[in-house]
């Protein structure tokens, strides 16, 4: 059977499938298929056929690709809360990459910001801890999608970080913001990486280093972070 003639514009008319007439009209075009494939009697129920050749029914077909291009369209909407690649004429050229590691827990910015990502049972959501002086001055969530990874939060944790400081109003912009997460480390640090949200914090970072207002140096050992003055 040709699934893509079946599924061809399913997302336009799959709430046609809601009235029973239509629904019979799919499916007989399946169950002549099995049919032809099982060669039991014809008394046989449709149902009972597609449990016999392992072919899913037609209409949960269906139903899957227009949910598929309901999702898929909603990526688009929101390439935030998605791991999608940015076009590559957005891309970070390697030489403006500014990302380095070092060992210490160094805390010499007034401002300390600690940013964590979680991904549980209940959802997705990334924490943002602020400091001033050893104060807590401010903390900030962010809900993401479920289908979000728990490396994709711990990345948006650092950019709202970065967005939070070039909002903010204060005395030479002078910042630490820390991760416990070495794999987030890792892939901005890795060339080869391109997603929306590792370039939106490269491009956040190379736009502040060249305004000359930013200085940033990841620290290692459960306080891993870029240090912005």
């Amino acid at each position: 059977m040709n699934l893509t003639l079946l599924l061809y514009g399913a997302p336009v008319w799959i709430r046609a499938l809601e009235k029973e007439k239509y629904k019979n009209k799919i499916t007989r075009v399946q169950r002549l298929i099995n049919i032809k494939m099982a060669k039991p009697y014809r008394t046989v129920s449709s149902e009972a056929l597609c449990v016999v050749t392992g072919m899913t029914p037609i209409h949960i077909k269906i139903e899957a690709a227009a949910k598929l291009h309901q999702h898929t369209r909603d990526h688009i909407k929101d390439k935030k809360q998605f791991d999608n690649n940015k076009e590559a004429r957005l891309w970070q050229h390697p030489a403006e990459a500014i990302i380095r590691t070092s060992e210490g827990n160094e805390e010499e910015s007034p401002l300390q910001i600690y940013t964590v990502g979680i991904k549980m049972e209940k959802g997705v959501g990334s924490g943002i801890a602020i400091y001033r002086s050893g104060q807590n001055i401010k903390t900030l969530q962010c809900k993401l999608n479920k289908k979000c990874t728990n490396n994709q939060a711990e990345q948006f944790a650092i950019l709202k970080a970065l967005e939070y400081i070039d909002n903010t109003q204060m005395v030479g912009k002078k910042a630490t913001i820390y991760t416990d997460s070495q794999t987030t480390l890792g892939m901005l640090q890795n060339s080869k990486i391109h997603t929306n949200i590792t370039e939106d914090i490269q491009t956040a970072m190379v736009r502040d280093e060249e305004s000359g207002m930013a200085d940033r140096t990841p620290l290692g050992e459960g306080a891993r972070g870029y240090k912005r003055q």
